[in-house]
């Protein structure tokens, strides 16, 4: 896809989102005088927000400029004590009278004067300033999630930053360095206002630091961009996993660019698992699968982050270290296959079952339910991934696509049931790294007692049943 055909993709979705937008921000003033609540107002800030956003990604300057001043006096009327009368009301709907004439002139094709357009919303945002007085300008605080009736911060991260999380992936896509310079330091201004209001100082070292790596290296913007992302995404997963205290911690490759480090992010950093080589039928099929998790048929919408990239090339050693000890595998049988399929077919029972095992040995008194399922869902989300990796060749017909429903499926309720404990915490989230495989097994056919009883305190005494 080239650059003209990416912006007129977010063109066409600019235009059928806005409208809906557009219609939340009307009905939000309509109501608000009658019903000042702390959702509504909440609601009526994220309608235009959003719509700012998706203006300012396909270079509508005047939706996003008008949208972004109303957007910070909005912010004011958090404080309930604030009194929305008749001349408030009508000054809020000529300001959605401006975005309303911008978005029908795009829809219609029609030419306007958006410099007038301009000029009026600076009228009214002056008249807007004056009715509100002191409010104007006083230091709001934003409500907390027991006043919204919902996780505001959760929402916001699945919304706001998931929005700038798109509009980076697209503009990466465009090659252009200009334009992905452009979107970092819009997204960046946004973030830094977001982590200072919520006091996320995780998430705002995360975003100084992508204005700093643009600074120190403006010659490898593309590489910020790709780190950029992947910590977007990373500060995302740990805020809806519950981290309201940091939102997300600096990826080590962006903090080094940050600090103006030798660093080359192109080189995959090595970590406790690759230290011993082993060459096997399986290690020569990983760069192909790799290759899979990032290509468009597996991420649909999303590129994997590296950090991710490299979980799964984890979980996938870890499960042949297993299948390694629990059933003697030679290195030739220690293959993709192996977690998906039993006597060259593909088979659920036998999927379900080696992993309640693994699971099973990984546990230890002290871990939490939570921690056993998110271990799961690791695991089931990886075997899910090799099974579409291996079903999308011609040599594995029995990979049918009800069977991978089924296992789509199952991951799908494991996820469901997590959701319902308390979630994992930030040290627990790194579970792989801290387990000691036996990776002398691929240079020592016989282990020594000591080793075998190493093992056996790692694994525990399971028995495997099939494939005995």
């Amino acid at each position: 896809m080239n650059d003209s055909q990416i912006q007129s993709q977010a063109y066409s979705y600019f235009l059928g989102e806005a409208p809906e937008l557009l219609q939340t921000i009307e009905q939000e003033i309509l109501t608000l005088p009658s019903e000042h609540t702390t959702a509504k107002v909440h609601n009526l800030m994220r309608a235009l927000h959003t719509l700012k956003g998706a203006a300012a990604n396909v270079g509508l300057a005047t939706i996003e400029h008008i949208a972004h001043n109303f957007e910070d006096l909005v912010r004011v009327f958090y404080n309930l004590e604030l009194e929305i009368d008749t001349s408030i009301q009508i000054l809020l709907l000529d300001g959605y009278s401006g975005l309303d004439e911008c978005l029908n002139a795009q829809i219609t094709k029609r030419e306007i004067d958006e410099r007038a357009i301009l000029d009026r919303m600076a009228g009214t945002l002056e008249q807007l300033k004056l009715k509100l007085g002191d409010w104007s300008a006083a230091d709001i605080d934003l409500p907390t999630s027991i006043e919204l009736g919902f996780d505001i911060l959760a929402s916001i991260f699945e919304t706001t930053i998931q929005e700038q999380i798109d509009e980076i992936a697209i503009v990466i896509d465009t090659q252009d360095e200009s334009q992905i310079e452009e979107c970092l330091r819009r997204v960046t201004d946004i973030g830094i206002s977001l982590a200072e209001s919520f006091e996320l100082p995780g998430f705002l070292a995360i975003e100084q630091a992508i204005i700093a790596a643009i600074s120190h290296h403006p010659d490898r913007i593309d590489e910020i961009a790709l780190l950029a992302l992947a910590n977007l995404q990373q500060a995302q997963t740990d805020v809806l996993a519950g981290d309201r205290v940091l939102g997300g911690t600096i990826l080590p490759d962006l903090d080094r660019m940050a600090q103006n480090l030798v660093v080359e992010t192109s080189i995959p950093q090595i970590d406790r698992f690759d230290r011993i080589e082993i060459i096997t039928s399986g290690e020569a099929e990983l760069p192909a699968f790799q290759a899979f998790l990032i290509g468009d048929r597996f991420r649909k919408r999303h590129e994997l982050s590296s950090d991710t990239q490299r979980l799964f090339n984890q979980v996938v050693r870890l499960c042949w270290d297993w299948f390694r000890h629990e059933i003697q595998a030679s290195q030739s049988q220690l293959n993709l296959e192996l977690l998906v399929m039993t006597e060259g077919l593909a088979d659920l029972d036998y999927i379900h079952h080696w992993i309640g095992l693994l699971l099973q040995g990984l546990s230890m008194p002290r871990d939490r339910d939570s921690l056993y399922l998110y271990r799961q869902c690791c695991v089931y989300q990886v075997v899910f991934a090799v099974a579409k990796y291996l079903a999308d060749g011609e040599s594995h017909p029995q990979l049918t696509p009800e069977f991978l429903t089924d296992l789509r499926l199952h991951l799908h309720n494991t996820v469901n049931t997590y959701k319902q404990e308390s979630p994992v915490t930030a040290n627990e989230r790194g579970w792989i790294d801290r387990i000691i495989l036996p990776h002398h097994w691929a240079t020592i056919s016989t282990p020594t007692i000591g080793e075998d009883l190493l093992l056996d305190e790692i694994w525990g005494q399971v028995d495997f049943g099939k494939n005995q």
